[in-house]
């Protein structure tokens, strides 16, 4: 996707919504990363919103120095902030399309789903894919089934984390063998 449909979007909108979205996208990935971090993933598709919402409130409130725009000029206020989140959103998806440094993600990590919990999961194929790169071949099952064993949820099985374990070693091999 080229940059202009993003720039066409935005000339929709009025200075003052464009810049308040920029203050949109830093409280909104604030929170994200701050108090809101445990919430679940749906949550933060509607948080631009809520937050243009209430900044583009508290801003026509300090402008025009009374309440009116939240109580004769409501209709606007909220069509205003409700602007604000989705330039923000704008925002964030120009950023993520153009300027954000995709990061490689390790073969292991989907292999590593339900056997691992996802806080320990980079950890664990990282060590894997590291560590495993000096273990000889014959000694690469044990290796990565004791080291699944090390990071293993409780909920999984022996014969889940033997048959992942196998998984993972030869997929690790074929690695080594393409390298």
């Amino acid at each position: 996707m080229s940059v202009l449909p993003y720039l066409n979007a935005f000339r929709l909108y009025k200075a003052d919504v464009l810049l308040l979205a920029f203050a949109v996208t830093f409280v909104t990935s604030l929170l994200k990363k701050t108090a809101m971090k445990n919430c679940p993933k749906k949550t933060y598709l509607f948080l631009p919103f809520g937050v243009g919402l209430l900044l583009y409130a508290a801003y026509a409130v300090l402008v025009t120095r009374s309440f009116l725009p939240l109580t004769q000029d409501a209709l606007s206020t909220v069509e205003s902030g409700f602007a604000c989140g989705c330039a923000a959103t704008l925002y964030y998806l120009a950023y993520e399309q153009f300027f954000r440094a995709k990061k490689a993600q390790s073969p292991l990590l989907p292999l590593l789903e339900g056997f691992v919990d996802e806080e320990k999961r980079e950890e664990a194929a990282n060590r894997l894919s590291e560590e495993s790169k000096s273990v000889p071949d014959e000694e690469l099952l044990r290796f990565v089934s004791d080291t699944l064993a090390e990071y293993a949820a409780e909920n999984a099985s022996e014969a889940e984390l033997s048959a992942a374990a196998q998984t993972i070693a030869e997929l690790l091999r074929q690695l080594r063998d393409t390298n």
